[in-house]
């Protein structure tokens, strides 16, 4: 059974991306050019649908960011291991100059008094608001997980040296923004521009709850009791009236086109040349479980046969692998040109309310939820048949007994692949699925890495707030101080 391609009204609003976001440059002091350097075809105010769509598009590119898939060995690399071989260093983040910018300005040009009558050509101004809200707490959860304590409360307001917040003020303003905007929506307009959801204001309210869930969650080791503030929140979310993402017709996803511009992220990896592919990792256990969403996830050989190309392998031991053996290429329905990625599905979120209920947060039974996360995943990627389940069901290594937040874990690994991104997060705070590092390290540690260095010119740059920051982390700025969720 081959899953439903799904369907979205992405054509009429694709073309809002190709819109220019630019302001008008500033004006010179000392010369006046008069017209001559006016493009009469740009716009000297933001299009809010503009600024949305090319938001949707930027935070698609989570699921394809491979640095993290590498870490959880979603993937090895081809080519080029070292980043598989953890040869890690200072990463730039670009999401302050680009799309918090944009989603910033989506929600300034929609309060301030002098521009929200213009705004609500685009959607009434309450509920661009609340998308964008949603959006950006969830871009600055990325942001936070990649480093710890970052630039939050002073960013996006001209400040050149803004302090570093804490992850946890940063968390609980991040739960507080969801769950104020999903409260804020009014029976207006939804906004135009709108990529991923169409305008469909119940899923949106949807997804923040379940987003709340997540994040609550991620606060376990902080707050692992039943009464305490990340079970308090989760509850919040799970019982708030509006819903969570339930079943797949719940799934959050980008519904790509057969264009390069809208075209699955994957695909365009893929496109000229495929420096990474499914690990042996990955193969081996979906082997091992004997799981059809291997048919989904990887391609045969030609050889006829699934195998993972080994993962952690030095350029010289890749190249005498190859010689002699061939390997699987990533699935065509994960890479294929119009095929979706997804954001959220129903398959993680039964896997993460098994989880808070394995944990003693809610009343809900964790040993149902497992089964649902396995059999919502399984009808996602079109491959569930109810013989085929239950013996999977049945077989001791996937039988909801032992440890069962192990087994919680490996799902989730399963199920969400290829989000590397989301993955890294639940496996650093987990430990699950157990990972085994590369022998072939050049880290100084050894272990994978489980932090992002500050970009390099922070130290130069805004040295004092950067190293308040660092003092506060346990190794410095390392791969292996963790973040303070983590901890």
């Amino acid at each position: 059974m081959r899953k439903m391609k799904p369907i979205i009204n992405m054509k009429s609003i694709a073309a809002s991306l190709l819109v220019s976001v630019l302001f008008l440059a500033s004006s010179c002091e000392e010369y006046d050019f008069g017209d001559t350097n006016v493009n009469p075809s740009a716009t000297g105010t933001p299009l809010p649908n503009a600024l949305l769509t090319s938001a949707l598009w930027s935070v698609s590119g989570y699921e394809t960011q491979t640095t993290p898939s590498l870490y959880v060995q979603y993937l090895s690399e081809t080519q080029y291991p070292e980043t598989s071989l953890y040869a890690v260093g200072p990463v730039s983040w670009g999401e302050y100059t680009g799309v918090l910018q944009n989603l910033n300005t989506i929600i300034n040009y929609n309060n301030d008094p002098a521009t929200k009558a213009k705004a609500a050509d685009f959607g009434s101004n309450a509920n661009q608001i609340a998308v964008a809200r949603i959006l950006k707490a969830h871009v600055f959860s990325k942001v936070t997980d990649k480093w710890g304590d970052v630039p939050y409360s002073e960013a996006l307001n001209g400040n050149t040296f803004p302090k570093y917040d804490t992850q946890e003020s940063i968390y609980k303003d991040i739960l507080k923004e969801l769950t104020e905007a999903e409260n804020g929506f009014d029976n207006g307009a939804m906004p135009s521009g709108d990529i991923m959801l169409d305008g469909n204001k119940a899923k949106w309210k949807k997804l923040a709850n379940s987003l709340r869930m997540v994040y609550s969650l991620r606060l376990s080791k902080r707050y692992p009791g039943a009464n305490e503030y990340a079970a308090t929140q989760f509850k919040a979310a799970l019982g708030d009236s509006d819903g969570y993402i339930a079943t797949n017709a719940d799934n959050v996803l980008y519904a790509h086109l057969d264009n390069n511009t809208f075209a699955n992220r994957w695909y365009g990896l893929f496109l000229t040349r495929a420096d990474y592919t499914i690990s042996d990792v990955m193969i081996n256990k979906l082997v091992a479980k004997n799981d059809p969403r291997l048919a989904v996830y990887a391609n045969k050989t030609t050889n006829g046969n699934y195998t993972g190309l080994p993962y952690g392998f030095t350029r010289d031991q890749l190249i005498a692998w190859t010689a002699n053996n061939q390997y699987s290429l990533m699935g065509d329905d994960i890479v294929g040109q119009n095929s979706p990625s997804y954001f959220m599905t129903s398959s993680y979120i039964a896997l993460t309310r098994a989880e808070a209920a394995q944990l003693g947060w809610t009343t809900e039974v964790a040993a149902t939820l497992y089964a649902k996360g396995i059999e919502d995943s399984w009808r996602q990627r079109g491959v569930y048949d109810a013989v085929a389940f239950a013996t999977y069901m049945a077989d001791a290594q996937n039988a909801y007994a032992g440890n069962m937040l192990e087994r919680i874990g490996d799902q989730k690994w399963i199920s969400i692949f290829p989000d590397g991104f989301e993955m890294w997060s639940d496996w650093r705070r987990t430990g699950f699925p157990v990972l085994t590092p590369t022998p072939n390290f050049v880290n100084t540690s050894g272990k994978i890495p489980i932090r992002y260095g500050y970009p390099s010119n922070e130290s130069d740059l805004n040295s004092e707030n950067y190293d308040a920051a660092v003092a506060r982390l346990a190794l410095g700025d390392d791969d292996q101080s963790p973040v303070w969720w983590d901890n």
